[in-house]
């Protein structure tokens, strides 16, 4: 009768170990990348959200258009050149580079005059190189004159 285990033994069972956790890290390094642009995704969401809500929250009333702008964390941003709306963004890492752009339509189309619909595309950078380098995250709402 054999006490313990021969060296063919270990290695054997080491080898099948090896080989059965070989694909769980290729699936560990996945998720990995995949937490973060979700996380960098979230970010942008608060971005944009940030701004939409100061939007809604002002008295503000564009005229229809186009308006590009810079977006610049922990400071002041403005949007629009006629009547311009001073929005205040929070922190954010700086790898996420965001940009906007706000698209102002008349609603309705014809008739009075009584309503905006704005359209907000927030750009940005993830950290992890994942498809194409610049992601685009879109909100819209819809602003009554008062």
């Amino acid at each position: 009768m054999r006490k313990g285990l021969s060296l063919v033994e270990i290695l054997i069972a080491a080898s099948i170990m090896v080989a059965a956790m070989v694909p769980l890290w290729g699936l560990l390094g996945a998720s990995h990348k995949q937490v973060t642009v979700s996380s960098d995704e979230v970010r942008a969401s608060q971005i944009a959200n940030e701004i939409i809500e100061q939007i809604e929250n002002s008295n503000w009333f564009p005229v229809a258009g186009k308006i590009d702008f810079n977006i610049m964390k922990n400071s002041e941003i403005k949007i629009g050149t006629t009547q311009p709306l001073g929005i205040s963004i929070g922190d954010y890492p700086d790898y996420l580079r965001p940009s906007g752009s706000v698209e102002i339509e008349k609603y309705p189309a014809s008739g009075a005059d009584v309503g905006r619909i704005v359209r907000l595309k927030i750009s940005y950078s993830t950290k992890e190189k994942v498809g194409t380098e610049v992601k685009i995250y879109q909100v819209s709402t819809y602003i009554a004159r008062k």
